[in-house]
């Protein structure tokens, strides 16, 4: 029975997919069994597969950051960086004893040389890393693992929004190939190898179904540029240590080191070069151009879910928002040549608009739009972009955005404009919300005789005008210029009659 139970908890680890093997949940607990296996001996291969979990780990609370602040992933990344770092050195150690082996001879004084200087370097790097392991606190990385793998979840669970983040990286990774294929600096290679490396493990983590297709291409790159470092490491040994040997041994060793480095620096420029490049066509599997804004905006949709406490709320106040604007649109009052994408930013100022509740604040809407100007820009956005929506946001609520406010007066005339429109056009979608009228399911906008009629499914012609309603719809027919009426759908849209009392009535 003790054989059967011992079977069983066996197999779900041997019959593991490589599905299951990504995720936050899955690197927190390969943290903590590696850290089991270490040990005080520090063999190479636990503390390798030690600093691989923390590596995965480090990378997904780096990217969690910008998308989750409801959780200390900056914790988490510096928990796991601070072990990491402190066994790399022994583990660089170990890389570097296999390269001086491979290279040197064994008899030959100036291999004995180099090992016996990494011999005392390595005893120093142990004492660290087995402090470094006596250190790092359980208790608290299982806090993490159970709190934060559900958030992660459902971050990796919206692809358009891991799109959006891979692509990021990926540009990154573009740029510091473009850098060091220009400048041939062996530094440039080596931060091209630590982008590369965060993409590898971002697209594991957040887009594992593209990983198995990009995986070989991912180990080979990774491997050389790898390779590339570790031989300009023990390069910068050979030359500190250069009073070790005589002038022709001192050249012999760095000819040995250059033989090695100058064929990988060839492959990996040959394999990253021309039309099959990896790099080329990993981007060509992510968004086109002209759906960036798309995935950006499900990616503000992530962060915004986090911050904001009723998010279902928000998202349908943005699907108002939108029909409201496209009714608009369709009637010829909305601006033929926008300066910017207004149906976009419409939209992410919904979503955003009560990030500011997160602190706890009662002008939320005010954070709400410091919140939203301190976001980075994704793919596809602009800085400005996040600007316009932080303003149409700030004027969801309180005080009506009238030209001359501070917060518009700074924009030229017809921007000005725009942003005024959009934010009447929120406050209308964010009353249709307010408590009578919960159940309005969608807005349809038409043009009636000498009226504007708004069709709101779900309203009744007995519901009295709630005075968020009334303020909006007020401030709606002031923007427009344009005489608005709220109607159940199927009633014919009249303008109220104006009855004047009879002077001989008995009324009179």
């Amino acid at each position: 029975m003790a054989r059967e139970k011992k079977m069983e908890s066996d197999l779900p680890q041997a019959q593991s997919t490589p599905e299951e093997k990504v995720g936050f949940a899955y690197w927190a607990d390969r943290v903590l069994e590696e850290h089991s296996n270490v040990g005080g001996a520090l063999p190479a291969e636990p503390i390798h597969d030690l600093r691989v979990s923390l590596r995965r780990s480090i990378l997904i609370a780096d990217a969690m950051r910008g998308l989750d602040p409801t959780c200390d992933w900056k914790a988490v990344r510096k928990s796991a960086r601070r072990m990491f770092q402190r066994l790399g050195a022994l583990r660089d150690a170990q890389i570097l004893t296999e390269w001086i082996e491979k290279l040197g001879a064994p008899d030959e004084p100036s291999t004995a040389a180099l090992l016996d200087i990494l011999k005392k370097q390595h005893e120093q790097d142990r004492i660290d890393a087995r402090a470094a392991v006596r250190e790092f606190d359980r208790k608290e990385w299982r806090g993490w693992r159970r709190e934060f793998a559900k958030h992660y979840r459902r971050v990796a669970s919206d692809r358009a929004a891991c799109e959006s983040l891979i692509l990021e990286i990926l540009e990154n990774v573009r740029a510091l190939n473009r850098r060091a294929q220009r400048s041939g600096s062996l530094g440039a290679y080596h931060r091209l190898r630590v982008g590369l490396k965060k993409f590898r493990y971002a697209v594991e983590n957040f887009l594992p179904s593209l990983y198995p297709a990009w995986e070989s291409d991912l180990k080979i790159l990774q491997d050389l540029l790898g390779e590339i470092h570790d031989l300009t490491v023990l390069e910068g040994l050979i030359v500190k240590n250069q009073s070790l040997f005589d002038e022709a041994k001192f050249a012999e060793w760095r000819a040995k080191v250059e033989e090695q480095r100058a064929p990988r620096l060839a492959q990996y420029r040959e394999k990253v070069s021309g039309k099959t490049s990896p790099l080329r066509m990993w981007r060509e599997s992510l968004p086109a151009e002209k759906d960036l804004r798309a995935a950006g905006l499900a990616r503000l949709g992530a962060w915004a879910s986090f911050v904001t406490p009723d998010f279902p709320r928000a998202r349908r106040i943005a699907r108002l928002s939108l029909q409201v604007y496209d009714g608009l649109a369709n009637c010829g009052l909305m601006s033929a040549e926008p300066q910017f994408d207004e149906r976009f930013v419409l939209h992410a100022a919904a979503l955003l608009q009560d990030a500011g509740r997160y602190k706890k604040g009662k002008a939320y809407h005010k954070e709400s739009y410091r919140m939203i100007r301190k976001l980075a820009p994704m793919p596809g956005w602009s800085r400005k972009d996040l600007e316009f929506a932080a303003v149409i946001a700030r004027f969801h609520r309180r005080a009506l955005p009238y030209p001359d406010h501070a917060r518009l007066s700074v924009y030229e005339l017809p921007l000005r404009q725009a942003l005024i429109r959009l934010a009447a056009i929120l406050r209308l979608a964010n009353a249709f919300q307010a408590k009578p009228y919960r159940a309005i399911r969608r807005l349809q906008i038409e043009n009636a005789p000498d009226c504007l009629a708004i069709r709101a499914e779900g309203f009744r012609e007995s519901d009295p005008l709630h005075a968020k309603l009334s303020v909006a719809q007020r401030f709606l027919e002031f923007v427009f210029q344009h005489t608005v009426r709220i109607l159940p759908p199927g009633t014919r849209a009249m303008l109220p009659q104006i009855v004047r009392p009879d002077a001989q009535s008995d009324a009179a």
